[in-house]
């Protein structure tokens, strides 16, 4: 199988494949040896309590397991549908190949270790190590294959939020003054996406949005890392050769967080300080070119830099900042996510109030 058709098998729409009863998959093998193994097998796992699933050589189900079905839940309509079918938006198309690869190699022992996700619109995602092992190998070809599953939601979600906790961490070691600034950013975030999600307007905007964008806005700045303290710390105004070095904390952000995971982190990263009408930086972003995520941090991050007192301004008042923020709808701002600020502006003023920071002895105490 190449790289075409698990394209082609990622585009097809699930709910419209005929699904196949496992029993009678099972029944209907010709091969009666074949038959008789899995069924073996089968009735090995009945009582036990393994997610798995058991497939034929064709990799049609054969057998789910109880724990596997309230592992998974309601994240797939039929689990009764061909192995890669279900799976294939779990997979990355690469991964799929390797999976299918390896479980017809001989070398490889017809067998494969791996990690997917699988996404709902509906659930929060769900991470599982994936174990592919042969069920008796005739001929130089597996009978059929069994399928080990284990959830690995907590413990991979727990490392990433550490890795980027400890990133954001030595970035405030760089620029402590923003004081909380970065914690409540994230929760203006979360607050625009959950309104936006009941517009229905944006399918994307799923639970899995909802969480990632609740912690991984405040990372917005994390490439200020690489900003000259010099500049970075400059009571006085910038020259125009410093701003241009301060622009660059998008990209050297986007560096940073290029070798991790989620890519929501990467996107706000670098296109938070892009504008709805391409006046923006790094890349002079316009319109829908801008990811969504970055779109929303943008607003929540204005937002919160306008309430701010800072050496070389004012803090504003809740007022003053909503009016300005409304004036850039169109221009700095996306009109959708603006029109969806009108609805919540108290939140933003709660959240503000909640999570200000308090000085004390002329010095920011977050």
């Amino acid at each position: 199988m190449d790289n075409e058709e698990f394209s082609e098998l990622e585009e097809i729409e699930t709910s419209e494949l005929p699904s196949v009863d496992p029993v009678k998959v099972l029944l209907n093998m010709k091969d009666e040896t074949s038959k008789g193994v899995l069924l073996n097998c089968v009735t090995m796992f009945m009582s036990s309590n393994i997610p798995l699933m058991i497939l034929n050589q064709n990799l049609n189900v054969v057998y789910i397991s109880e724990p596997l079905r309230t592992m998974l839940g309601g994240m797939y309509k039929d689990l009764t549908l061909p192995f890669t079918t279900l799976f294939a938006r779990a997979f990355t198309t690469e991964l799929m190949k390797e999976f299918y690869e390896a479980i017809h190699n001989p070398d490889e022992k017809f067998s494969w270790k791996g990690t997917i996700q699988h996404k709902s619109n509906t659930m929060v995602g769900l991470y599982t190590k994936i174990t592919a092992i042969p069920v008796l190998v005739k001929n130089n070809t597996p009978t059929g294959y069994l399928i080990i599953f284990e959830d690995i939601t907590a413990e991979k979600k727990k490392t990433l939020k550490s890795i980027y906790k400890s990133i954001l961490e030595a970035s405030r070691l760089k620029d402590n003054e923003t004081g909380a600034h970065n914690e409540r950013v994230n929760h203006y975030a979360k607050c625009l996406a959950l309104k936006l999600k009941e517009t229905g307007k944006y399918p994307q905007i799923d639970p899995d949005f909802i969480n990632d964008i609740g912690f991984l806005a405040g990372m917005h700045d994390v490439g200020k890392i690489g900003t000259p303290d010099e500049i970075l710390k400059k009571k006085a105004s910038l020259t125009e050769w410093e701003w241009s070095v301060m622009r660059e904390h998008t990209i050297n952000g986007a560096f940073i967080l290029s070798n991790y995971p989620n890519e929501m982190a990467k996107e706000i990263a670098l296109s938070h300080h892009e504008h709805w009408d391409g006046s923006g930086y790094p890349y002079h972003l316009e319109g829908l070119m801008i990811p969504l995520a970055a779109r929303i941090v943008t607003v929540a991050d204005v937002y919160d830099a306008l309430r701010m007192k800072r050496n070389y301004k004012p803090g504003y008042s809740h007022e003053e900042t909503c009016n300005i923020i409304l004036s850039g709808r169109g221009t700095q701002f996306d009109p959708d996510i603006i029109d969806v600020f009108k609805d919540i502006m108290d939140d933003f003023d709660k959240i503000w109030n909640e999570l200000k920071d308090k000085e004390q002895f002329g010095f920011i105490i977050p």
